[in-house]
């Protein structure tokens, strides 16, 4: 009665209510949701593989439809370099893409899957030639499996991508003897000004090889003949992995290279004074287990797999005022080759 007065009211003055519905079905805000009933994982036999070696993995089919079949069961392997930036001064986009690998065959086919969980094993050969998975600001090198299941309906069709490590080919046991052996780096550096002497300095790092294994410890003995009148300050020895990444502008096909680096490992070895001589002999620098090897072009490599991003390391002993010295150290992979 209220409402009907209220109606009423309304109407007098130009006002309405919407009429109240006596019939709503409360199913009406409800939404058919079908539920998946197969499930993909994958699991590699190994946390990184090296490139000629096999790609070994297991694909995991979990279904709950007794009455799925698979119609398809597709893998598509696939590694590939991608490089890109902004010059600042120019506003050109540069970027490049490079495919290393891809590869797609078929697991199985027209199968009827019960259910429960069934395996898949994948056993593919990786490349020898396929550079190192890598990731910076300017550009990355990824390997991904995709696997797809088709099937006889919807629910149980599945799609899905896995990322992989690899880690480029080489070894310590098979690189020259000269890289293997022990080697002396020395240096002089004039402090003459305005044809002022004032002295120079002389260093000399003894390392046991150039050449190192990924997890590896390198450790020089660093000798310093100060003949200046300057104490040198700030004394410290650098780990640096650099790389060098290449790209084309987006528009006028412009090749441009750019250059990076990250410090890896450091120690501060601290000060010589003027007119003395000082020896370090406890400097510890550490490869990291997670680095890329050594990553760089060489004519023997097929055209196909020449990386677009180069990584190669050096030693820099840094000092006050104004010094600097670097040595080129080249890191593999592994130090020899397993059966």
């Amino acid at each position: 009665m209220r409402m009907d007065h209220l109606r009423r009211a309304s109407r007098a003055i130009g006002l309405s209510f919407p009429h109240r519905r006596s019939h709503a079905n409360p199913m009406d805000c409800f939404q058919c949701i079908y539920m998946p009933t197969l499930r993909l994982n994958m699991v590699f036999a190994h946390e990184k593989f090296m490139a000629g070696d096999p790609l070994i993995a297991k694909i995991l089919i979990d279904s709950s439809d007794p009455d799925t079949v698979i119609d398809q069961l597709v893998v598509d392997i696939r590694g590939w370099g991608r490089t890109g930036w902004i010059n600042v001064h120019t506003d050109k986009i540069f970027e490049k893409e490079t495919v290393y690998w891809s590869h797609k065959t078929m697991l199985s086919s027209n199968t009827p899957v019960v259910p429960g969980r069934h395996n898949y094993p994948l056993h593919i050969r990786i490349p020898e030639e396929c550079p190192s998975s890598y990731e910076s600001q300017y550009g990355s090198i990824r390997y991904e499996v995709k696997v797809r299941v088709d099937s006889n309906n919807d629910q149980a069709s599945s799609s899905e991508t896995f990322p992989f490590l690899v880690i480029s080919r080489s070894f310590l046991n098979k690189l020259p003897t000269n890289l293997l052996s022990p080697i002396d780096y020395s240096e002089e550096i004039d402090f003459t000004c305005c044809t002022l002497p004032f002295g120079s300095v002389s260093f000399k790092v003894h390392l046991k090889r150039t050449a190192f294994v990924i997890g590896e410890t390198v450790e020089p003995i660093v000798h310093v003949k100060n003949r200046s009148r300057r104490q040198l300050k700030d004394v410290t020895m650098f780990l640096l992995a650099k790389s060098q990444y290449e790209a084309r502008s987006r528009y006028e096909h412009v090749d441009e290279k750019k250059l990076a680096e990250m410090v890896m490992d450091q120690c501060h070895l601290g000060f010589v004074s003027a007119r003395s001589n000082q020896d370090f002999d406890c400097v510890s620098l550490r490869i990291p287990f997670d680095a890329p090897p050594t990553q760089k072009y060489s004519p023997e490599i097929p055209l196909s797999f020449i990386p677009i991003i180069m990584i190669h390391y050096v030693l820099k002993l840094t000092a006050l005022p104004g010094i600097e010295l670097e040595i080129p150290l080249l890191v593999t992979a592994a130090a020899e080759e397993k059966n």
